[in-house]
């Protein structure tokens, strides 16, 4: 069944705009950029216009009066240097608007104060003693996107202006991390590997773990993620809107490569639950789902010691068949691979 789309016509959205999305500075055709949620810029003038439509009545819906016919590239990655931010082949441009590229870059310039806090006594104790406080004190959490706008456009964008991940609000119930900064920088390893983390999909885990900065991904151990992606949804249907069948569509390929990327930094990452629609699991060939580009990087992150396939509702589908498959080439390594154990 085609996917319908109620959207006025180009002419109705310019005079709602006020401006023509074409006179707008939008990055070079040649250039893959993403607005912040993770979808694709698209090509077309015509669905440029939509997403800015979109835009402009959500603003009008909260008052919020700021323009956003200016736009600011931001490069990011994961070495700060300004606002752009590169390492280890990962690239990723967004588009926002001025005011978003101002709050990045308002944090860019905070700087964290490392000397020690010798006014309280728990500092004149041992580093490897505090630790073990930390680590003792710290309660187990669980950690979850509320509000995916509101994420977007507060925490995401202003923590990316942080590669270091020590501003990016983790959890205002961890008490030791408002206490001050050397207790918020001593305390924050431990109150990462203490928290289970829950994503909607993978788009999310990709702002996510820029997000966090070094210090989240050097800590986190627990994640759940479900193998989807909106933004790869609706690039697919914009590109097929007559599709209705093909299994293999559904499996996200998007933003896949750059999840696995940022996963491989999750040094520490010793519990994985993958969640899959059932249908994937259950209908698709064998031969299709393994060859999938996005299965394939799944497939890469290897030697995690406890993986987990779950269907959408919470239901284990690695007992056999190719959850099974699936759950044993993650938890195996590389050499146990390249020996044929």
């Amino acid at each position: 069944m085609a996917k319908s789309r109620p959207f006025p016509t180009l002419l109705e959205m310019e005079r709602k705009l006020g401006y023509k999305v074409d006179s707008l500075n939008y990055p070079n055709k040649n250039t893959d950029c993403f607005y912040l949620d993770l979808r694709q810029i698209p090509e077309s003038i015509y669905w440029k216009t939509v997403r800015e439509f979109e835009e402009h009545e959500r603003r009008t819906h909260c008052k919020d009066k700021r323009t956003i016919s200016e736009r600011a590239l931001l490069e990011l990655g994961l070495v700060h240097l300004d606002a752009t931010t590169i390492q280890c082949g990962f690239h990723l441009a967004l588009l926002v608007t001025n005011e978003e590229a101002l709050d990045t870059l308002s944090v860019a310039k905070l700087r964290q104060n490392t000397s020690s806090d010798s006014t309280s006594s728990l500092f004149k104790l041992p580093r490897e003693i505090r630790d073990k406080i930390y680590d003792f004190a710290l309660a187990k959490g669980n950690w979850q996107i509320e509000d995916v706008d509101d994420f977007n456009r507060c925490n995401f964008v202003r923590s990316i202006g942080d590669p270091s991940g020590f501003y990016f609000p983790l959890s205002s119930k961890v008490a030791a991390l408002g206490v001050s900064r050397q207790m918020r920088q001593e305390a924050l390893p431990f109150a990462y590997r203490r928290t289970r983390f829950h994503l909607d999909d993978m788009d999310d885990l990709v702002k996510l773990l820029l997000a966090v900065g070094k210090v989240g991904r050097d800590n986190i151990e627990m994640l759940e993620l479900a193998w989807e992606s909106r933004a790869d949804s609706e690039l697919k249907w914009d590109e097929n809107p007559n599709i209705d069948d093909d299994s293999s569509l559904l499996l996200p390929t998007l933003h896949a490569a750059r999840c696995i990327q940022l996963l491989k930094q999750c040094k520490r990452l010793h519990s994985l639950r993958v969640y899959l629609e059932r249908d994937l699991i259950t209908d698709i060939s064998p031969d299709d789902f393994k060859a999938h580009p996005g299965i394939q990087e799944l497939c890469s992150l290897r030697g995690i010691k406890m993986v987990q396939i779950y269907d959408l509702g919470h239901e284990p589908v690695d007992r056999h068949g190719l959850g099974k498959w699936l759950r044993e080439k993650m938890e195996s390594s590389a050499e146990e691979e390249e020996s044929g154990t």
